[in-house]
């Protein structure tokens, strides 16, 4: 592109912006071309990928281009009515607004992500575009995942094998070149089992460390965006904006009791289409508590808490987002931090605890908390609720953590409720399906199906879970097309524990 070669340094010191540009084959690369064939000069901070369609464009192309170092990323297509693909640049559309809300909430930034609709004959737009983004992103800085990011030097390919003993190699080789050491959900159900109580998942953990990081990617689901999101975030340089849409409750900056909130805001852009309305269990969970007298503090420098990233084996990441959570947790004055979420409520107790020597805080789920509040004669119920429901051992809540009677136990003191067990329950209950984001494919979604054909065997009206990715995962299979024998999957409602705890309270 001959345009690329043309202004240099603007006013702004040093900092020239990296920018890529996703650029459709049909027109807008067309139209870069043309400014490089006419001679329209426009700064050389572009890096173009060609695309056959900005459709193709998904939300992990552009956060691993953020990831990676860029400053700033273009998306630029057809106009509306011309695309070659009939309506992939409205796909484009889509895709670009879901992604800057995502990249709001990180803590990078919508701002440094445009889309553009560009023709094959509008070079000197194309050249207009990229002058201006440049000048946008120089008065903007660096991108904060830039300084020190070293994404694409790191050393991750590595031929991890010649690390181990030579009697090993080639079991390591298979092991750790192929799909055998993803396809473990961590769910602890074959340590529930073991006679020697041998944790197999957690050897599978520190086998995954050893694999080149860009394996994990490629075996995740959704494009391994929730992976890329928890990377960014362990970036101290980046301030996560989670708690923007925190409305109609009463918290506070400091306290003693603090609610960590998890990536809810962030599953409840990247699940759109599933209408799960993340973010109301948390809103749920604070109506709850003030309903109890309690004015919890939340933080704004909280961030993801790094369980995905452990139990892929990115140790590295996951110590820096262990550390920035619990400076600050700390920075509330909490003695008490609840969460709702069952992998961030085991990530905090076992895993930062592990990781650094002990805490000064102490971790609760929600569920135990309300058990408590219960138990005080604290937790009052106002409305009767009369369905039978029954319920979803989490594999984090459950096994991991041994919480399995203070759920059912609120349950059964909502009146009207009536609580039936599914045939596989506490200990034996079986998993969601899915962990980490890691291989949704066949084998999970049989799990998914067939949990949920059990739990409609009860004959009851709604599934409760406690763990909100369980109702991610249940949810998406039901929105899918099922196969024969399972048609009846669909007929459950898949709710959440904090959902009927406010319902029976009168709070929503």
């Amino acid at each position: 592109m001959g345009g690329e070669v043309a202004e240099k340094k603007g006013g702004k010191g040093s900092f020239e912006p990296r920018i890529v540009a996703f650029c459709c084959n049909w027109c807008a690369y067309a139209g870069a071309d043309l400014a490089g064939v006419s001679r329209i000069q426009y700064p050389a901070t572009v890096r173009i990928i060609r695309v056959m369609c900005t459709g193709m464009v998904d939300e992990s192309y552009i956060l691993k281009a953020f990831e990676a170092g860029a400053d700033g990323v273009l998306v630029a297509g057809c106009h509306p009515g011309d695309c070659h693909y009939i309506s992939g640049n409205l796909k484009a559309e889509k895709e670009v607004e879901k992604t800057k809300k995502l990249l709001d909430l990180i803590g990078v930034g919508s701002e440094r992500l445009r889309l553009e609709w560009v023709s094959a004959s509008e070079g000197e737009k194309f050249a207009r575009v990229v002058k201006e983004f440049t000048e946008q992103l120089r008065e903007m800085g660096p991108s904060p995942l830039r300084p020190g990011s070293g994404r694409l030097e790191r050393d991750g390919g590595e031929v991890v094998e010649a690390r181990a003993p030579e009697a090993f190699r080639s079991f390591v080789n298979e092991v750790l070149s192929g799909e055998f050491m993803w396809r473990c959900l961590g769910c602890y159900l074959c340590h529930s089992t073991c006679p020697g109580g041998l944790r197999i998942a957690e050897i599978i953990r520190v086998a995954r460390a050893q694999a080149p990081r860009e394996q994990v990617d490629l075996m995740s689901a959704h494009g391994a965006v929730p992976l890329i999101w928890a990377r960014m975030m362990a970036n101290p340089a980046v301030k996560p904006n989670k708690l923007s849409w925190l409305k109609d409750v009463e918290v506070s900056n400091k306290g003693d009791i603090m609610f960590f909130v998890g990536c809810m805001p962030l599953f409840e852009v990247e699940f759109e289409d599933l209408a799960l309305n993340s973010t109301q269990m948390v809103l749920n969970a604070i109506r709850i508590l003030n309903k109890l007298g309690i004015r919890p503090a939340v933080s704004a420098d909280e961030r993801c808490c790094g369980h995905d990233l452990l139990w892929t084996g990115d140790f590295e990441d996951f110590e820096r987002l262990a550390k920035l959570n619990v400076e600050a947790i700390k920075a509330t004055g909490a003695k008490t931090v609840i969460t709702a979420c069952p992998e961030c409520y085991r990530t905090l107790k076992v895993d930062y605890a592990d990781l650094l020597g002990g805490l000064d805080f102490e971790v609760k789920h929600i569920s135990e908390f309300l058990y408590e509040a219960l138990q005080e004669g604290k937790l009052k119920f106002e409305k009767e609720l009369a369905r039978k429901v029954t319920y979803h051992d989490s594999c984090r809540l459950g096994r991991h953590m041994g919480i399995y009677e203070e759920p059912r136990a609120i349950l059964k003191a909502i009146p009207g409720l009536e609580l039936v067990e599914m045939e596989r329950n506490r200990e034996e209950a079986a998993c969601c399906g899915m962990s980490a984001w890691l291989l949704c494919g066949e084998v999970s979604k049989r799990l998914q199906l067939e949990r949920l054909k059990e739990a409609r065997a009860t004959g009851a009206e709604q599934l409760v879970v406690g763990c909100h990715k369980c109702k991610i995962h249940f949810t998406c299979v039901q929105n899918e097309k099922v196969p024969p024998g399972y048609e009846d999957v669909k007929d459950i409602k898949v709710v959440e524990l904090t959902e009927l705890v406010a319902e029976a309270m009168g709070l929503s």
